[in-house]
């Protein structure tokens, strides 16, 4: 087995475990925690400050991560980011969060990467929050 799938397997692995623990903190109303993780999350699988990865726009962070995995890594939590602001009525946060999260998933997608079906899940929970109610 080559380094470099020894590398994404670990990687989708320590990923895996660490969305579960923000998922968790997100159920258990334990806001500020979710929001650590996922800055702690972005650090530890994707070596970079989660606050550095959103200063670019969505294409220059999918290039600066090389990775069609990595990118897939930031678009779920920068979604999980997104839903966690909608929680705490931070509704300017979270549609900027949602707006790159789904711009991070068409990056993915260009690089040859297929959503799977948490993949889709995600993207159609993020289109569902950005759809503006029917004022009638």
């Amino acid at each position: 087995m080559s380094l470099r799938k020894d590398y994404i397997e670990r990687l989708i692995e320590e990923f895996a475990a660490a969305l579960a623990r923000i998922i968790k903190a997100r159920r258990e109303k334990k806001l500020a925690d979710a929001q650590r993780l996922i800055q702690e999350t972005a650090l530890s699988s994707l070596g970079m400050e989660y606050a550095a990865l959103l200063m670019a726009d969505p294409g220059a962070t999918a290039r600066l991560l090389g990775s069609p995995t990595r990118v897939k890594v930031l678009a779920r939590l920068v979604a999980e980011d997104g839903e966690l602001s909608a929680e705490q009525g931070d509704t300017a946060t979270a549609t900027s969060r949602i707006h790159y999260a789904l711009a991070l998933y068409d990056e993915v997608q260009a690089l040859g990467l297929t959503p799977d079906a948490d993949d889709t899940a995600t993207i159609a929970r993020l289109r569902g929050l950005l759809a503006v109610p029917d004022a009638r």
